[in-house]
């Protein structure tokens, strides 16, 4: 009779493992759902409609003691641009008294979602001093399609960057002159350039930059940083031999005002991904009728 019970409890023991396991299997085949078969869209990048995200990248330190913070930025919608102007919808602000935040190099033009899905990274930066601590805050907020959104720029340790190279991964960031005699500079906080470019409304302006790198390709972006009207590029993304080292790109300005080109390069896109390491330069340029 014992056998017997115990037998009848090694089958219901295993009958229940079975059904468990069933069931787990169920589960997981219910996670698998193909999307166009879902009552609700799981889709958050869309052609238009969707928000423009600030992010905070990171910081670095620098060797004067002071600190530089990165932002970029996350246009989730593939065929919807942005131009939101310095004021109530795209600002800065901070709780470290007395630092002006005036002249920050924010962006005010927002592209669209480049093909490769990833986001903006680092478009300009802040220096603060070396009083600013990990209790401080600069916030970015920008509103865009309704949404009001704002992200915290700190130096918390969690968050430091490698810059201008990383030893982990070898990754270096690109050396920029601006001029084919001019200083070089390497990293995020990046080279203006030191003259203003004269430019007409619909007539190409030249910009070019020199680089060097010990990869023999690197990757090289041009985009409308900031300025009131549409920017133009003859060709926005692409890759350079580092043994001709000369990068050149035609823009081309609809409106007249005051705008800036931001470009970004590094050894290949990829390397965005792991926040290290790229070179930003920036040019100015005032467009007249």
């Amino acid at each position: 009779m014992k056998s017997r019970t115990k037998m009848l409890k090694r089958v219901r023991t295993q009958f229940l493992c079975l059904w468990g396991l069933l069931g787990l299997a169920s589960a997981l085949q219910a996670q698998q759902i193909d999307l166009n078969q879902q009552s609700w869209s799981a889709e958050v990048i869309r052609p238009q409609g969707q928000a423009v995200i600030p992010l905070y990248d990171g910081w670095y330190p620098n060797e004067d003691g002071s600190k530089t913070i990165c932002f970029g930025y996350f246009n989730m919608n593939t065929e919807q641009s942005f131009d939101i102007p310095i004021g109530n919808e795209n600002y800065l602000e901070t709780d470290y008294p007395g630092l002006d935040l005036s002249n920050a190099n924010v962006p005010t033009h927002f592209d669209v979602l480049p093909p490769a899905y990833r986001h903006v990274f680092c478009a300009f930066t802040v220096i603060v001093p070396a009083g600013f601590n990990t209790n401080h805050r600069i916030t970015w907020h920008i509103s865009s399609n309704r949404y009001n959104l704002s992200t915290p720029g700190k130096v918390i340790p969690p968050y430091v960057l490698d810059e201008p190279a990383s030893d982990g991964r070898g990754d270096l960031a690109p050396l920029v002159k601006l001029a084919a005699d001019g200083d070089g500079v390497r990293g995020r906080t990046g080279v203006h350039a030191k003259e203003t470019i004269a430019a007409r409304v619909g007539e190409p302006v030249s910009m070019q930059a020199w680089i060097e790198h010990p990869d023999e390709e690197i990757w090289v972006g041009w985009s409308h940083h900031s300025g009131p009207g549409k920017v133009e590029f003859d060709n926005k993304e692409y890759e350079i031999y580092t043994n001709d080292g000369v990068a050149n790109v035609q823009a081309t300005f609809h409106e007249p005002g005051d705008y800036v080109v931001r470009m970004q390069t590094i050894d290949t896109i990829a390397a965005f991904e792991f926040y290290c390491c790229h070179t930003n330069a920036y040019f100015h340029i005032n467009v007249s009728n």
